[in-house]
């Protein structure tokens, strides 16, 4: 029962972030981001003609969010399976997992706020909510780094015939850390390719995300479906 659980949390990543996208994009119409360069009456002007659409794209968002925590036990679960108890791996990976989720809900919530009634205040202070909004929300890059990392060591020591993790597995996550550490510069500049707008902070970390995704619910499934092959005879020769 187990395994079958964690096959079926196994999906729970690209669910999550299929249904975000959705909500986020399309309805909110948060993506593309807000220029830094706007000002804050252009900011303000946006949210006032957008407000109904942003509050529900954002609630919707929220619940969409933590879709994503038994897919995060399922992989804090396979690395335990790599190390044969809970160590350090693993537990890193459980606290990079406690954070994942707040950092979509915490930025989320600074917007929302921002979008509760942006006619009633200062534009300068709804600028302010929405900086803080899209600071947290593409600059907390080290979680995932740090999940990237934690995969690819499991990978590279994962010496058992059934490896939980294949090896070019631990060289993907090398690939996505990479690429997703620019996001970190968003606090730097306010134009460029390095701007939570730019294209090496934000767009291809968001492509390498999506990816990322991908290959870890396939090595996931294809790691969970060996598992329940090999306990097949066992059970068998049991009962």
């Amino acid at each position: 029962m187990d395994l079958k659980l964690q096959r079926i949390s196994s999906w729970g990543g690209i669910v999550m972030f299929s249904l975000f996208g959705v909500f986020f994009m399309l309805i909110a119409g948060l993506i593309p981001p807000m220029s830094p360069t706007l000002s804050a009456q252009e900011i303000t002007d946006f949210l006032v003609a957008n407000k109904l659409e942003v509050r529900i794209g954002l609630a919707l968002s929220l619940l969409a969010a933590v879709i994503a925590l038994p897919w995060l036990a399922t992989i804090c679960l396979r690395v335990r399976r790599v190390e044969g108890k809970w160590g350090v791996l693993s537990v890193t990976q459980i606290f990079a997992g406690v954070i994942f989720i707040p950092g979509f809900l915490f930025p989320m919530m600074v917007m929302a706020a921002a979008a509760y009634r942006p006619e009633e205040r200062d534009p300068q202070i709804t600028q302010a909510l929405t900086d803080v909004f899209w600071l947290m929300f593409i600059g907390i890059v080290g979680t995932l780094i740090i999940q990237a990392l934690v995969l690819a060591i499991a990978s590279f020591v994962d010496k058992a015939d059934q490896a939980t993790f294949p090896r070019w597995f631990g060289y993907f996550n090398i690939w996505y850390a990479l690429l997703a550490l620019p996001g970190g510069a968003v606090m730097i500049f306010n134009d460029g390719p390095l701007a939570w707008n730019g294209v090496f902070a934000f767009w291809v970390p968001l492509v390498a995300f999506c990816a990322w995704l991908v290959a870890i619910t396939v090595v996931l499934l294809q790691s969970i479906k060996a598992e329940q092959a090999a306990e097949r005879p066992v059970a068998a020769a049991v009962s």
